[in-house]
């Protein structure tokens, strides 16, 4: 865990420097260390105590290690890694595998691994068709991963560049299915048992207000896609030490490279003079100088709280406001005193179903429904969860002979149509476990240290509006060219010298990198540095 930097006897006037960055998430630390990089003197302010957002590994209960919000790495750009010698700071991942273990309620179980041939004899028990489909399948996403893969590392493309990246033979069609298409949709192309479809699904809908049928929920499924771990393209891998070990990789380069990060400093106020921004005033009093400032908060907070509505243009602050940002993902965080024993696949011992991702999610029919009751109000009477036991593959995150089990779960919403999460937090947390014992009846007996965390409390402890872990919904209407909002996507703002360089600009979120990698580039040019210096030296 990063120690805070800042000293107590800083000033007042808090000094110069040539770039604020607001906020020490992953997304600023990589803006933070490609300025320093170019040699710009950068200060990064944190609202936390700790570096990372919801980045971060915390200690819930003496000797259990969790990470808070974020849990496994797919996404994070290769070009980060080098360029900022992560692994040189103990960036450390390993892919599981195997990948995903599912259980069923009559018994039966799926698994995925990172072997393809092991995969297809999974896939054979339930389909001989789905195992030739299941080629063909990836192929198509493979195809468009590879048209789109140019467009990530710099501004959101324009129409033009997007009709020349899907030109050719199924450009059309690819990009009909990146943008208009359900992930169900896309599955009923090409599988027919439903064993299949239920993992395959889930994918189109994490972190977002939508139902595996909802048009635009496919371009949710390929953005999970994106990454590769060890060399597998679409796995998904632990970060030793969980997920705060990425942030204190960062937060150690942009060290070596001179960047101070002060903890504890939550920024209440962008100052601008004249239109362009010339700093920032923090909540106790501080204020410091820069030419530039760049934030790594969400739209909402950036804009209507730390610029304010009256600054902005009119126009502006309405498309802000009409950003959907009220999340619905609900994190249980558990400490065991044994695994689960899954009854599709018994054993408390370490074993395959332990090691990887475990679906909760027999059938699309119970993904739709789980939504059906959020998008009135209600957390859901069934969830959907991705589960991760990290202690089974790794020691020294939980008490000798413990283990600690993350939830991710949907859905349960912001707004609740009934009471208030305060109130229902306990219950919620309950319909998530007696979920989770239809599968592993003995997982109620198992838990030693419960903690829920709906997206109030996302919003509160994390500082993300609405407790959305994109910082905006990433389905199709929000990326592109309308992320943050139209006429604003190359990171700059209306106010000049600020810059969005977080999961709220194009690309979108998780913990990808690449907002605030392209965002320092695109304020380095504007500063006159020459892009080259950022090579991995």
């Amino acid at each position: 865990m990063a120690e805070p930097i800042v000293p107590k006897d800083w000033p007042a006037d808090g000094g110069r420097y040539d770039a604020i960055v607001v906020g020490a998430g992953h997304n600023g630390l990589i803006a933070a260390g490609y300025l320093a990089k170019a040699g710009k003197k950068v200060l990064v302010l944190e609202r936390r105590e700790i570096v990372g957002g919801a980045t971060v590994t915390e200690e819930f209960w003496p000797g259990w290690m969790l990470s808070t919000c974020s849990y496994v790495c797919n996404l994070l750009l290769p070009e980060v890694v080098e360029d900022l010698e992560l692994r040189r700071f103990g960036y450390d991942i390993r892919p599981f595998d195997p990948q995903y273990f599912v259980p069923f309620l009559d018994g039966s179980h799926f698994m995925s691994s990172l072997d393809g041939r092991k995969t297809r004899q999974q896939i054979a028990k339930f389909s001989q068709h789905d195992v030739v489909a299941y080629d063909a399948y990836w192929a198509m996403w493979d195809r468009i991963l590879e048209r789109m893969k140019p467009l990530l590392l710099k501004p959101a493309p324009g129409w033009a560049e997007i009709e020349e990246r899907f030109g050719g033979a199924q450009g059309l069609e690819d990009w009909r299915t990146l943008t208009m298409k359900s992930i169900v949709e896309v599955l009923e192309e090409y599988f027919e048992s439903e064993q299949i479809k239920a993992p395959l699904s889930t994918g189109g809908v994490i972190g977002v207000n939508a139902g595996p049928r909802t048009p635009g929920t496919a371009y949710v499924k390929y953005h999970h896609l994106i990454g590769s771990v060890g060399g597998h393209q679409g796995a998904w891998g632990y970060v030793r030490g969980g997920m705060g070990s990425i942030a204190n990789a960062l937060a150690g380069f942009g060290r070596e490279r001179g960047v101070e990060i002060a903890t504890g400093s939550e920024v209440a106020e962008v100052e601008i003079l004249d239109g362009v921004a010339r700093g920032v005033r923090t909540v106790d009093g501080r204020t410091y100088r820069a030419d530039v400032v760049l934030s790594n908060a969400d739209p909402q907070r950036t804009f209507l709280r730390m610029v304010g509505e009256g600054r902005l243009p009119e126009a502006f602050a309405a498309s802000v406001k009409r950003i959907r940002a009220k999340g619905s993902v609900v994190k249980v965080l558990l400490g065991l005193g044994e695994l689960p024993d899954f009854t599709a696949m018994p054993g408390t011992a370490v074993g395959p179903q332990h090691t990887g991702g475990i679906v909760i999610n027999p059938s699309v029919d119970w993904l739709e429904t789980a939504w059906d009751d959020c998008k009135r109000g209600h957390p859901s009477r069934r969830p959907f969860m991705d589960c991760y036991i990290q202690t089974a593959t790794e020691e020294g995150l939980a008490p000798a002979g413990k283990h600690t089990m993350s939830l991710y779960v949907q859905y349960a919403p912001y707004d609740l149509a009934e009471g208030t999460w305060d109130g229902r937090r306990d219950e919620i947390g309950k319909t998530i476990i007696d979920t989770l014992a239809l599968f592993a009846p003995n997982i109620s007996g198992a838990i030693e240290h419960m903690e829920v965390l709906g997206p109030p409390d996302i919003e509160r402890i994390v500082g993300i509006t609405g407790g959305n872990i994109f910082h905006g919904e990433i389905m199709p209407d929000q990326m592109f060219q309308f992320r943050p909002v139209p006429g604003f996507a190359d990171y700059r703002t209306p106010v000049d010298g600020l810059y969005l360089c977080g999961a709220g600009a194009w690309p979108g979120g998780a913990v990808f990198g690449a907002p605030g990698r392209n965002c320092a580039l695109e304020v380095l040019a504007d500063l006159g540095s020459e892009a080259g210096a950022l090579a991995a030296d």
